[in-house]
């Protein structure tokens, strides 16, 4: 190393404490270094744009700007003096260097004021010798080679990571391209980096560790710069912060957040996370649109929401009222809703189930959604995982400050002066514990004297609680007193808490959900287990953790369960199938979901399931072998009656036809008894065809056979009464009958309906009133109602039922003639196509014989 080489260095370490300045060819500030304040009285915004020659001493008017053409020209001397004027007035002398960029066609300007008396040049020499004992205190590392690569100067941070990292002792004059450890791809980047900077690149970079598993991996900023002699370059230097904790952390979240992506790609549920305050959507995947049936981009916030998925106003206000009432009762248990109805894009009708996860101290609201559609008794309430994402800003230059052996402020530069709030002229001088009294009772008083008594440097994390601030603090000895080196690492501190909380956030929500959960490895190792793994595996979380899932449960060794979970690696696809753990006598639905650290496993217990299934299966089979057994004893029972009836008539009409020809030849030839005897045997056998011939119209009611039609009741109902035209007449019946509708019925069917109600209506009449009788109907959703009413003898309650059993009479055939089987015949009919019937009745009051008819009847 040459002795100019040297001196070159110190004048780069000296400039610090100068003015460093930019001049426009025209004369103007462009900008000048912060020095200006505490030489000059100014500010640099006061200087920005003015003209340097107004605040240059008349005397030196001419001389300034004849140096300044000089120095254009590149001609001219690379120092010279002239006078400042102060803000204060007076007149400063001062020194200055310069040199032009024609390129960019400005001058570059250091000044340095010049002291009259040596007792000033004695201070500027302990400034600088403090200076000095500030580059070697700080953590990073500062360095400096000449144009051979040669190590011409290092502070001794510098000199202790080599020693601590490569076992490497650095000495003045090391090649920083032969350097044991260091392979040659990394010995390359830096001669790149060390080229570009002596070609006079100004460059600043991160360095990746190296690659050797023999060396800790150490990430670094690096800043170099182009050390210039007269217009050579002759050297750089280099100054580098070590930023490792920054990147591990950057990266522990990155994978955390690859987990949480995955888990939330492939978790088996719809998930949305909204702002509490706004309403607004932050994350959702992709389930929870195709669950609700609505596009992701249509679902922006929770107005939207509600709009799109209960687009009827009514309902919506119901349904948007009852879950903001049960989240504001901060009650967690009401927070879960069961078979919501919902409706999609396409208009079709979903049911869904809902739960809402406050985090109200994040001001965000977690939403999951399963769709029950298909099977609303299954109930599955999963939470979300999520973790939340924050951005790492761990870039915080050192600030530092230097004490006398008073703890006596004599240098505090800007970062420090920034932080602390003050302004540099108010510290320098003042006691360190004077102007900041709450030091004292602190760990930063007791790390300080230990540093004093023990003469070693001190390390530590220290929170100041009047700035609510946490610092990394580093306390030195220098010849005359104390350098402390600070900075702010509450953004560090926040970091790991919220990496903190995150883990303990992950871990909650997996734990919360209703599925088990586990997580293995490439090779099958677990690396998460939950609660409900444990439960239904009966295995505890710390007995798996690590361990291999087929030594633990060498049972499912060549089970569909590794051959899908091998499909699922290999393929990089979602497998889902049932699996019965013979050992546990347990039915899993599984579902395991690849991702580049391994399987996400997620299962649960279906063994009731199961089981409802083949008891259902075989209550069906029961069910359908009764049923055909049931309409074969229907169609012979039928059949019987229609034969029975049907082949008795004729006998019956020969007994008849024999007993009106006895009566005809001997009426009057016999005795009264006689007479009589023969009138209750035509009487009988009278009725004995009829109720066969009831019979015979109960057999073929409701019949299959019959075709169904078009019919428009006005017109059938005007059949039937003509049927009794003279009982309407004969009795002065008042009736009353609506407008009917048209249905789709079996004629004969619904003429025998109305014959039998109307009949009935004539023949039940009261005869001390006058008889009414009304036909009736209203409409509703599916079916047709109506009701034939009347105001005759009534009917008492406790018959209700019995009036439509078949041969069921309530009075005798004196009273009123009939077989019983008019309702009967009623009802089989209307239960054939699907409605029903049945009767209102006060007895005295009068009857009504209400009955439906559907709208849609299936053939």
């Amino acid at each position: 190393m040459s002795k100019s080489s040297q001196i070159t260095l110190q004048d780069f370490m000296d400039i610090s404490l100068d003015i460093v300045c930019v001049i426009s060819t025209d004369g103007k500030f462009i900008s000048v270094s912060k020095a200006c304040k505490k030489i000059w009285g100014y500010e640099p915004e006061d200087l920005i744009g003015q003209y340097f020659i107004k605040y240059i001493a008349k005397e030196d008017h001419l001389k300034t700007v004849e140096t300044n053409k000089k120095i254009k020209s590149r001609t001219a001397p690379t120092q010279f003096e002239n006078h400042f004027i102060h803000k204060n007035g007076h007149v400063i002398s001062m020194l200055w260097s310069a040199k032009y960029d024609p390129k960019k066609n400005v001058i570059y300007f250091i000044a340095k004021e010049t002291y009259p008396n040596k007792h000033q040049e004695s201070t500027s020499a302990k400034i600088l010798l403090a200076s000095q004992s500030i580059i070697n205190g700080t953590q990073n590392i500062i360095w400096s080679i000449d144009r051979e690569y040669k190590l011409i100067a290092f502070n001794d941070s510098m000199k202790l990571r080599f020693k601590r990292a490569l076992k490497f002792d650095i000495r003045i004059g090391q090649d920083m391209l032969s350097v044991p450890l260091l392979n040659e791809d990394y010995i390359k980047y830096w001669k790149s980096l060390y080229d570009s900077c002596f070609g006079g690149e100004t460059i600043e970079v991160e360095i990746t560790p190296p690659s050797n598993k023999d060396l800790e991996p150490i990430w670094i900023h690096a800043n170099l710069t182009p050390v210039y002699e007269g217009e050579e370059i002759t050297g750089l230097v280099c100054h580098g912060m070590d930023i490792t904790d920054k990147k591990k952390i950057e990266l522990e979240l990155q994978k955390q957040n690859e987990l949480v992506k995955n888990i939330l790609e492939h978790i088996p549920m719809g998930i949305a996370v909204h702002q509490i305050s706004s309403g607004k959507k932050l994350i959702q995947n992709k389930d929870f649109s195709k669950t609700y049936g609505w596009p992701e981009d249509q679902l922006t916030d929770v107005d939207a929401f509600f709009k799109n998925v209960y687009p009827a106003e009514q309902y919506r206000n119901e349904i948007k009222a009852k879950i903001l009432a049960d989240i504001q009762s901060d009650d967690i248990s009401r927070m879960k809703w069961n078979e919501i109805k919902i409706n999609t894009k396409q208009g079709k009708t979903k049911y869904v189930d809902a739960k809402n996860i406050p985090l109200t101290h994040q001001d965000l609201m977690i939403s999951t959604v399963i769709d029950v559609t298909e099977k609303v008794t299954n109930k599955r309430e999963i939470e979300k995982a999520l973790l939340e994402k924050n951005n790492i800003l761990e870039s915080i230059s050192d600030s530092f400050y230097a004490l006398d052996e008073n703890y006596n402020f004599v240098y505090i530069n800007q970062t420090a002066l920034k932080i602390m709030g003050k302004e540099q002229r108010s510290l320098l001088g003042k006691n360190l514990f004077v102007e900041f009294p709450e030091l004292q009772q602190s760990v930063f008083k007791e790390y300080l004297e230990e540093v004093k008594q023990r003469k070693k440097s001190a390390h530590f994390e220290f929170y100041y609680e009047k700035f609510d601030q946490w610092f990394d603090e580093n306390i030195y000895l220098n010849h005359k007193g104390y350098s402390v080196f600070f900075k702010d690492i509450s953004e560090r501190k926040a970091i790991i808490q919220a990496l903190k909380d995150a883990y303990e956030k992950e871990n909650e929500i997996l734990e919360s959900i209703s599925d088990a959960l586990l997580v293995v490895d490439k090779d099958f190792n677990f690396t998460y287990f939950n609660q409900q793994a444990e439960k239904l595996l009966k295995i505890k979380k710390k007995d798996a953790l690590g361990k291999n899932q087929w030594d633990l449960f060498d049972y499912a060794k060549g089970s569909i369960a590794e051959i899908e979970y091998n499909k699922a690696m290999q393929n990089n696809e979602t497998r889902t199938f049932d699996y019965h753990n013979e050992p546990l006598d347990t039915w899993f639905n599984i579902r395991a979901y690849p991702s580049e650290h391994g399987l996400s496993i997620y299962f649960r217990d279906i063994t009731k399931d199961i089981n409802q299934k083949d008891k259902l299966k075989k209550l069906n089979t029961s069910l359908k072998q009764y049923t055909k057994k049931l309409e074969q004893s229907n169609k012979d029972l039928e059949q019987f009656a229609y034969i029975a009836s049907h082949d008795l008539q004729e006998p019956l009409r020969m007994v008849i036809s024999f007993l009106n020809l006895l009566k005809n030849k001997y009426e009057n030839q016999l005795d009264d008894k006689a007479d009589t005897y023969i009138n209750f045997a035509i009487e009988g056998a009278k009725r004995m065809r009829q109720i066969i011939i009831d019979l015979l119209d109960y057999s073929r009611a409701g019949s299959e056979n019959d075709e169904l039609q078009q019919l428009d009741l006005n017109e059938e109902v005007a059949e039937v009464l003509s049927l009794y035209h003279n009982s309407l007449n004969t009795n002065k019946i008042d009736f009353q009958i609506e407008n009917l509708p048209e249905v789709v019925y079996s004629k004969t069917g619904i003429r025998q309906i109305f014959q039998n109600l109307i009949g009935n209506a004539i023949k039940y009449a009261d005869i001390n009133k006058t008889p009414q009788l009304a036909i009736l109907f209203t409409e509703e959703k599916d079916n047709f109602q109506f009701v034939v009413s009347d105001n005759g003898i009534g009917i008492e309650n406790k018959y209700f039922d019995k009036i439509f059993i078949i041969f069921q009479r309530l009075h005798t055939k004196k009273d009123y003639q009939g077989t019983g089987l008019g309702l009967a015949i009623c009802k089989k009919i209307i239960e054939k196509y699907g409605g029903s019937i049945w009767v209102e009745s006060e007895f005295g009051m009068g009857s009504k014989f209400y009955f439906t008819i559907p709208k849609n009847i299936e053939a």
